[in-house]
């Protein structure tokens, strides 16, 4: 059978934390532009407008801060993920429950690998594929060989 693998644009979709590692530099350069270069930054919720460019430096070095944060963060998801993928085995599961939160969500699903029973779980982001996830529905993991504990929803990534 010929493994799946996963995409990195499905990665950043379904996965939280690699999302806010590519998300936040991104925000921090759209506010940068916006002051530096517009020379205004409209106020949120009641606060006063940045107004001028005092306030750039501090967006630059968000910027290049979360930049230097979010990138090997986002490697180091991918080449994990990845790692379960080549390194895991896929097993049969099912989702016990799905909640979500505006636009984050929580999966809990068990499945049993080599005999013993677990119950896992994973952060993910609402999206057409994690919306379409229910209760009860049968699915497809792929287990970490080393710590089976740990696992992933093969078509959220692949």
């Amino acid at each position: 059978m010929k493994k799946s693998k996963p995409a990195l644009i499905r990665i950043v979709q379904s996965d939280y934390i690699a999302l806010l590692g590519v998300l936040l530099p991104l925000v921090f350069l759209a506010m940068y532009i916006a002051i530096a270069y517009f020379g205004y930054f409209p106020g949120l919720r009641g606060r006063d407008p940045i107004q001028g460019t005092e306030g750039a430096p501090l967006f630059l070095y968000g910027f290049i801060i979360t930049l230097l944060i979010g990138v090997p963060v986002v490697i180091w998801r991918f080449k994990s993920i990845q790692n379960a993928f080549l390194n895991g085995m896929e097993v049969a599961g099912k989702i016990e429950s799905i909640s979500f939160f505006r636009d984050r969500g929580n999966v809990v699903y068990s499945y049993e690998y080599q005999g013993k029973s677990y119950s896992g779980g994973n952060a993910i982001m609402k999206t057409a594929r994690t919306r379409a996830l229910a209760p009860g529905m049968e699915i497809i993991l792929v287990v970490y060989k080393n710590d089976p504990q740990r696992a992933l929803i093969r078509d959220l990534y692949a």
